[in-house]
């Protein structure tokens, strides 16, 4: 099968005695991002996946771009970030990615990186705010020169049974968020995460200074160090899309009215 991650394209080969139930499950959890081989990115990235039984291990890589074991869970859990990173890797000389959740306006396409690190909330985030906001990613937000962004709608991990270590790769369409129409994204707002379990109340938002910004923007973007004058670079970012806005929050519902202000410019 045929799917599109940042705008890569990649070709998934399931093999296997249990290639069937493993191709199924791809299927299913990312139905968003494929794509036919007339509408793809162009060549497409070879990517090969064998489900067996027989074999010792619930799951390795067996190559830069390839897997191999016999645990179907594990397996879907390891192919997420496997095309993730080549997905990032190919793009990294012309988008900015960001660590982050991304939602968008239905209407407009204008759109919200909110940034940090692994449980900082991301994923909660975009199945909270994606039941009337745009889902274009809870993992890694794209940004090119031009301030467009680059969706990258990837199945979510999600924790399904708290006593099993592996979270269960699911699509967006399955948990009911807002998929886009025709309507392009552009970026108006960047928010840095800060997840405090105890803070009581609406979300205290603070504007940052670029400088104070930078050290966790920098930290939550991936590939910095293969960017021309890389602080600079995001600084100027940071500023033509209003500056950097710090968010401290306890649950991802207190979020909603904050990233509403930002797409309608009353933030």
């Amino acid at each position: 099968m045929r799917l599109e991650a940042l705008e890569v394209g990649f070709e998934i080969h399931c093999e296997g005695s249990r290639a069937g139930d493993l191709a199924d499950s791809v299927l299913a959890a990312w139905d968003w991002c494929l794509v036919s081989g007339d509408d793809g990115a162009g060549p497409f990235q070879q990517v090969k996946v064998e489900l067996d039984p027989g074999l010792t291990t619930p799951a390795r890589s067996s190559g830069a771009t390839s897997l191999s074991g016999h645990d179907l869970p594990t397996l879907m859990d390891r192919l997420s970030p496997l095309v993730t990173r080549l997905a990032v890797t190919e793009r990294r000389h012309d988008l900015v990615m960001f660590h982050a959740c991304a939602v968008a306006d239905p209407s407009t396409g204008d759109t919200v990186v909110l940034y940090g690190p692994s449980g900082a909330g991301k994923t909660t985030l975009a199945r909270t705010l994606c039941t009337d906001l745009i889902y274009l990613s809870d993992e890694t937000a794209g940004v090119a020169a031009d301030l467009r962004v680059v969706p990258y709608f990837k199945p979510l991990s999600i924790i399904v049974n708290p006593t099993e270590r592996l979270k269960e790769q699911v699509s967006p369409g399955r948990l009911g968020l807002v998929r886009p129409g025709e309507v392009g994204f552009r970026l108006v707002g960047l928010v840095q995460l800060c997840r405090e379990p105890e803070h009581r109340g609406d979300a205290l938002v603070e504007s940052l200074a670029t400088v104070d910004a930078l050290p966790e923007l920098m930290a939550q973007t991936s590939y910095t160090r293969d960017m021309e004058r890389p602080l600079h670079r995001m600084a100027d970012l940071a500023h033509r899309v209003g500056g950097v806005r710090r968010a401290t929050y306890a649950e991802a519902e207190q979020l909603r009215p904050v990233v509403r202000a930002i797409l309608d410019g009353d933030l």
